[in-house]
């Protein structure tokens, strides 16, 4: 899901949530559970093929700025938290796959599936992010404390940075 916001009159905008049903992400469920909690209807709803997902016809939602309100900020929270853990997720990924994290690789699945949202939830603090050359947000985590974290993870004991 991406959120567009276009100017719409004086001091108004309009927000789209559009959705790629094809290829949907990882936020998409989470942001309509939030819309129906919510009582959230959009002005308008339809589908349409969108500029750069050629031959995909994506669904979108129309709401007025006012309308949503703070909700927009929740949504985008919903959508920065996935991407969050998608980017700690393939940051661990990148430290076992170099070798950083042999504990890690040598684990049965689900020790390692349970270690590794420990350390998701750990590492998910602002220190952890920052941009690359293009201004896209990504994660960097430092390999000795992530081998302490992830020690502590396996051990049953959580992981909790000091």
């Amino acid at each position: 899901m991406y959120i567009t916001v276009e100017p719409a009159g004086l001091m108004m905008h309009t927000v789209k949530l559009v959705f790629d049903p094809t290829e949907p992400a990882a936020e998409d469920q989470q942001v309509r559970d939030y819309l129906s909690e919510h009582e959230l209807e959009p002005r308008y709803h339809w589908f349409a093929e969108i500029d750069g997902l050629e031959g995909r016809e994506c669904e979108i939602m129309q709401f007025g700025g006012c309308y949503l309100g703070r909700n927009l900020q929740n949504i985008g929270l919903i959508q920065r938290q996935v991407v969050e853990e998608e980017l700690l997720t393939a940051e661990i990924q990148r430290h076992v796959d170099a070798g950083n994290l042999a504990d890690l690789a040598n684990v049965a699945e689900p020790q390692r599936q349970d270690a590794i949202a420990a350390l998701v939830e750990e590492f998910r603090v602002e220190e952890s992010f920052g941009q690359d050359n293009a201004g896209e947000l990504r994660a960097t985590l430092d390999a000795a404390a992530l081998q302490d974290a992830t020690s502590r993870a396996l051990a049953g004991k959580g992981a909790k940075r000091e």
